[in-house]
């Protein structure tokens, strides 16, 4: 490297801006701030109520040796308060003092000449004053006040003396109370200040840190030597901080890794969170779509950063601030994402995440993270609770929510700064707030569709678009199997008002409900709510072919999920919905028919292949089917009955151990079925006659019609739809 005096053989330019502070300039600065503190003195609160406790002790004690001891001698009085109270005083003032018996007047006298003495300012000596106290004055604080005053203001504890003498000159007394006065009030007096070392020092401390470094830039692309020219020391001063500079920048190997590191505890304990709080179909997901939301937040920062760079170099006209267009980066729309699709918890996981990113990115500024974790409270508020559940609630949030709440908080943080001086500055914050709440739901608007198929999850939007009756599978259904679609309407209703009051998802309950049963399509004749009376197809077939057509349904409805592309958690409930239960109808039919010693009947062969509800909502689904199915069985369904096969129904699941795995407890269990009763006796409960009409009379002579071609066919039709049955049965 080039010398001192030698002569640069090329030209030297910094490839860096940097900014060198001038070491000797900032010290002399802060050398002078330091020096300006004056000495820190602290006036005695209690100097007067001290005085005059002290006073009122002097002569109680007086008045106390008195009573016990009338005979009491000056000399003996003097002895005991010089060694009881510290007070030395001639004899003859206490002869004075025994023979007027120490008279409260005197003592309220007393207490009323120090105390304006006290207030002032008293020093013991000047001698003393060895702090600057000269030069700068004296600093006094009192209590909250404080005060710089003159060193030739203090009162010396002799001058004080003096100026209690001349006040008591002043009195209109008598000569010998004046005397008096003269000798005891200058044994109460005492100085009222005394110099704070640690608080001078703390104050000095302060002023000189407060001093900005005084400093200079040296220009990317700056000349610093030329060729030709000798280097001076000022030359190699800056040479030698260029390079120092250049070998202390990180390599962005070594900074990728460690920000590599710091996301990885950050998302291993994320997933911890995740996997304790999240449904367990979602717990990947969730995991995928925080890591693609930051990536995709992180290019967005980054771009908006670059944008603000540029608008702040390239504006003549308009003077804007990079620092000012920050609250118009779209900070939240990853959060608008999660509140939408996810829980609350998991959102405000993803906010803390994406606002301690903001502020990384922004070099580590905290009213950024502020700003940040804010705003994403709020989206979370408004998404939850403020507004509907509809994909136009995305919009109405950064509209009615974000986007003024913003503006709240840049005010906040210039109150909190005090800085209202840059009227451009702030305009430029409010519109920017203003600009990001907007862009944040924008952009989560167009990218909502996207990870909804991407990342699988099932949103209330989603779910309405489900299960609108308009669509072409629920058109089908009405046509060609009318007595499954009104079961699984039925079904949905019973399921969706309990998922309510067990704070289930009463959404997915009903879309599960409507969909349950779309497996039925592929043979609808098979199943007994779309057979006509007396037509029977399983009358023909053996019970384990029966059962083999009925259990398929579940197996026919998933494929039919997956055709129309229903989302995973209905295609689980379709899966789920009968869990690994009995078909007990024709299992018990299969005893009936076949000698138990030639043909060996097991139970496992006659069941659904499951799994068992894995969900409340797939647990909602099977009872509300299940109680549905029975109900139509009853000929008289009363209250009472209706409460009977509900009991028993839940009875029989929970002995087969049908709702292991989908998380009810006994009280979701009590509330699920007051809820089916309520729901089911709005449905069956008894209307009134119509007048004109009597309908029971007719319905009996068909039955005797009936009755009477039964016995002319030799076949009970009746007997043989309620017999055969199989989805009731179940």
């Amino acid at each position: 490297m080039i010398q001192v005096g030698e002569i640069a053989t090329k030209d030297l330019i910094s490839p860096i801006e940097l900014t060198v502070e001038d070491a000797q300039a900032t010290e002399k600065r802060k050398a002078q701030a330091e020096e300006a503190i004056p000495p820190v003195y602290f006036y005695n609160q209690k100097i007067i109520s001290s005085a005059s406790e002290k006073i009122k002790q002097f002569f109680e004690s007086g008045r106390a040796l008195l009573a016990s001891n009338p005979a009491i001698s000056a000399k003996e009085m003097s002895k005991n308060f010089s060694e009881n109270l510290g007070i030395d005083l001639d004899e003859n003032i206490f002869a004075s003092l025994i023979r007027l018996k120490f008279p409260a007047d005197l003592e309220q006298l007393l207490s009323d000449i120090l105390t304006p003495i006290l207030s002032q300012e008293i020093i013991l000596s000047r001698s003393l004053l060895t702090h600057g106290e000269i030069e700068k004055g004296l600093l006094i604080i009192r209590g909250k006040e404080e005060k710089l005053i003159k060193a030739g203001e203090v009162l010396e504890l002799k001058e004080a003396r003096n100026l209690l003498v001349s006040e008591i000159n002043n009195l209109e007394l008598p000569i010998r109370t004046k005397n008096l006065l003269k000798v005891l009030a200058p044994a109460f007096l005492s100085p009222t200040i005394n110099y704070d070392q640690a608080e001078t020092d703390l104050r000095r401390l302060r002023a000189r840190n407060s001093v900005e470094p005084v400093s200079y830039t040296i220009k990317k692309g700056k000349v610093i030597i030329r060729k030709g020219d000798e280097a001076t020391a000022e030359t190699i001063k800056q040479i030698i901080l260029i390079n120092q500079k250049i070998s202390s920048q990180p390599h962005w190997l070594i900074n990728f890794f460690g920000l590599m590191v710091l996301y990885s505890v950050i998302f291993f304990f994320t997933w911890q969170f995740i996997n304790s709080a999240a449904r367990e179909e979602n717990k990947l997901s969730i995991l995928g779509m925080m890591g693609v939301t930051l990536l995709l937040s992180f290019l967005a920062y980054k771009a908006s950063l670059f944008i603000a760079e540029s608008l702040e170099s390239s504006l003549s006209i308009i003077s804007l601030e990079k620092d000012a267009l920050t609250y118009a980066f779209p900070f939240q729309f990853g959060t608008f994402l999660f509140a939408f699709m996810s829980s609350t918890e998991i959102s405000i996981v993803y906010t803390v995440i994406n606002s301690l990113l903001a502020a990384y990115l922004l070099h580590g500024d905290y009213f950024v993270f502020i700003f940040a974790l804010l705003g994403g409270l709020a989206v979370i508020y408004g998404m939850r609770v403020y507004i509907s559940s509809a994909r136009g609630a995305l919009f109405k949030t950064g509209v009615m929510v974000l986007a003024p709440f913003q503006v709240i908080l840049v005010i906040i943080i210039h109150l909190i700064q005090q800085s209202f001086g840059n009227f451009s500055s702030l305009t430029t914050e409010i519109f920017g707030s203003l600009t990001g709440g907007l862009l944040s739901a924008a952009v989560a608007f167009v990218l909502s569709p996207a990870f909804e198929m991407s990342f699988g999850f099932l949103t209330p939007t989603k779910l309405n678009e489900l299960t609108n009756s308009d669509r072409p599978i629920f058109r089908q259904m009405a046509l060609e199997a009318p007595g499954t679609y009104h079961h699984s309407l039925i079904v949905a209703a019973l399921a969706e008002k309990a998922a309510e009051e067990i704070k289930a998802d009463p959404l997915l309950v009903k879309a599960g409900g409507l969909y349950h049963d779309i497996g039925k399509l592929k043979r609808p004749e098979y199943f007994s709510e779309n057979q006509n009376p007396g037509y029977d197809l399983h009358r023909e077939l053996t019970p384990s072919l029966s059962t083999l057509v009925i259990t398929n349904h579940v197996k026919d409805g998933v494929d039919m999920a997956k055709k129309l592309k229903l989302p995973r958690r209905i295609t689980e409930i379709i899966r789920q919905h009968h869990g690994t239960s009995i078909v007990r109808y024709f299992f018990q039919k299969a005893q009936e028919k076949y000698d138990p010693e030639l043909h060996k009947i097991e139970a496992e062969d006659y069941r659904y292949p499951g799994p068992t509800p894995r969900s409340k909502e797939a647990g909602l689904i099977l009872l509300a089917d299940s109680v549905e199915a029975a109900t139509r069985s009853l000929k008289s369904p009363t209250r009472q009955n209706l409460k009977r096969v509900i009991i028993e129904i839940f009875n029989a699941h929970l002995q087969d151990g049908q709702l292991d795995d989908c998380g009810f407890s006994l009280k979701d269990l009590r509330i699920i079925a007051n809820s089916f009763l309520s729901t089911l006796y709005a449905i069956y409960h008894p209307r009134p006659s119509y007048p004109g009409f009597d309908f029971e009379k007719k319905e009996e002579k068909k039955e005797e019609k009936k009755e009477g071609n039964k016995k002319n066919n030799g076949y009970d039709y009746q007997s043989t739809e309620e017999k055969t049955s199989p989805d009731k049965k179940t």
